[in-house]
């Protein structure tokens, strides 16, 4: 049984750490997990900008 649900893709990046304590904290005080943050951030950007 694969990891992700049909029709979505698993993603994995190495980041610097001080990004990922930055994006952490962004997280914990928007109250969301890294996982919806993520995707509300890429759907924010890639949507925004398709529009124009």
């Amino acid at each position: 049984m694969p990891k992700t649900t049909p029709g979505f893709k698993r993603l994995n990046a190495d980041i610097r750490e001080e990004f990922f304590k930055e994006f952490a904290k962004r997280c914990i005080e928007e109250g969301v997990s890294k996982k919806d943050f993520l995707v509300q951030l890429l759907e924010k950007k890639l949507f925004k900008d398709s529009k124009k």
